[in-house]
């Protein structure tokens, strides 16, 4: 299992930085912010179903004896305090916001599994959730779906030194997996900017792309297999760790993009490029054969010139 660091949140981050102050003047955090606490003076977020004209679709209502039924599958993994249902109810971009009134926590696919079977059978609608990162409001319920998050399943299950091939459950932290390959000299075939908290699932899920997009290619060419759970309880493993693999159908593309609506991915068999020796950057700065500025040259003759940085502490010269 990778090393997480424990959630003791600082002060500062719920009551703000000295001289920050909200609209009513109060002092306002980053958590406060986002709507991962009540924090006086800061407007709630609207709820989705009153910004947006959507209709709740006739799904069931959580029952004490799906409660109870949750707590058989996932012991110690339903959370259904108010205040701690706020933030995974909010997107990132505190926008949307649902009014989910369960949350759960399950480690392994098997329980997943017990879950979806248990709310396919109840008419029950659920809404997975990774690192809560998205920008479009993928992540959060719209109504009081059950918010089924992967947080708790973040082992690695296999690494293989030297074909870089990496199988780890969905809930693992990017930045935490790039570590782990890291060590080992390789590194992960994708990097954004929400390292620090997304989930591999939730990047597989929704085919992201990042910096190491044009060297790398996307995730429908890097990841190898998955683990899925359809929505009856089914789980379909596909988590194969073979680079060409012709028997049969491709099911694992159908899943790569698809952001949940066709089951929850569980675990994940990716292919991680070796480290780079050297890393080194460059202006890609386009002039014109005379060397003129490119506002002033014709179309047609421009051309690409690579110029190094110059070493580090020295002034740059800013060009628009």
């Amino acid at each position: 299992m990778l090393p997480r660091r424990p959630l003791a949140w600082p002060a500062w981050l719920l009551r703000g930085a000295p001289g920050a102050a909200g609209s009513w003047g109060r002092p306002v955090g980053p958590l406060a912010r986002r709507g991962c606490c009540s924090a006086p003076g800061i407007p709630e977020v609207p709820l989705t179903r009153e910004r947006y004209p959507v209709r709740r679709l006739p799904f069931s209502t959580v029952s004490e004896q799906d409660l109870a039924a949750f707590e058989r599958i996932v012991p110690g993994g339903v959370i259904t305090d108010p205040e701690a249902l706020q933030a995974p109810n909010v997107d990132w971009l505190r926008t949307l916001r649902g009014c989910s009134k369960v949350l759960l926590r399950p480690r392994t696919s098997e329980e997943v599994s017990h879950i979806l079977r248990h709310c396919h059978e109840r008419n029950l609608a659920v809404n997975p959730q990774g690192g809560n990162t998205g920008m479009v409001g993928g992540s959060v319920p719209v109504f009081d779906e059950i918010i089924l998050s992967t947080a708790r399943m973040n082992r690695v299950l296999s690494f293989h030194s030297v074909s870089g091939i990496l199988v780890c459950q969905a809930g693992c932290v990017l930045e935490e997996l790039s570590r782990y390959v890291e060590e080992r000299d390789f590194i992960m075939p994708l990097d954004l900017g929400a390292k620090g908290s997304c989930h591999i699932g939730g990047n597989v899920a929704t085919n992201a792309g990042g910096l190491r997009f044009l060297r790398y290619g996307s995730l429908h060419g890097t990841v190898l297999g998955l683990e899925v759970v359809l929505a009856n309880g089914t789980v379909l493993d596909c988590l194969t760790s073979l680079r060409k693999d012709n028997t049969g159908y491709d099911l694992k593309q159908l899943f790569i993009g698809s952001e949940g609506t066709l089951g929850i991915i569980t675990a994940v068999s990716i292919l991680c490029p070796p480290k780079p020796r050297a890393v080194n950057v460059a202006f890609l700065d386009a002039v014109d054969p005379e060397g003129k500025d490119h506002r002033g040259a014709e179309p047609g003759w421009l051309r690409v010139q690579v110029r190094p940085l110059p070493p580090r502490g020295a002034a740059l010269r800013h060009r628009d």
